[in-house]
Order: C-alpha cells, then structure tokens, then sequence
C-alpha cells in the first residue's frame, strides 16, 4: 500500500474480492471476516484524517494562505499526469506561487 486514498480503495476491494470468494472454508472465511473488520476499522480512521485535512486545506485556502502540496495521503494515482497533479498541488487563490 502506498498510503493514498486510491491505494485504500484498491485493498478495500481486494478484500471483498477475498470475502467474494466461494472457495474458503469456514474457518478461512471467519478469518477474512476478521481481517474484513479490522480493515473496515482502519479505514474508517484513515477517511477521517482525510476529511480533517481537506477542512483544514479549505480553511487555509479561504484565509488566503497558498497550499503548495496536498498531503500524501490525497494523492492519487489516477491523475492524467504527475506533472499535472504537481501544478494542481502549487496552486494558490489567485495564482500559481
């Protein structure tokens, strides 16, 4: 995991992928049942970090203070580029700094 909110997406899915599986035994199921919980705990933790920082980004934003990078944890892969991702990162109110 590369600590982002796509990569969470991607394991949240792998693991209902895993539970999705007609294959376990019950025992193999109870266990994925158990690492389903603890995973769904996690991110539940995880999305509130994020949306903690995306107000404190906005709050930032609407007082006029430039936020040059997104923290690591909203990136995403799923851009178009890096280098627009970069550009979008430096953006400012009012401009590019």
């Amino acid at each position: 995991m590369q600590n982002n909110l796509s990569d969470l997406n991607n394991h949240l899915f792998s693991q209902l992928e895993l539970l999705e599986n007609g294959e376990l035994t019950e025992k193999e199921l109870d266990l994925e049942l158990k690492k389903a919980k603890a995973i769904t705990q996690i991110s539940s933790q995880i999305l509130n970090v994020a949306r903690l920082q995306i107000a404190a980004i906005n709050t930032a934003e609407s007082c006029g203070l430039c936020n040059k990078d997104l923290p690591a944890l909203l990136e995403t892969r799923d851009s178009k580029s890096e280098k627009e991702n970069q550009k979008k990162r430096r953006l400012c109110i009012g401009g590019e700094k």
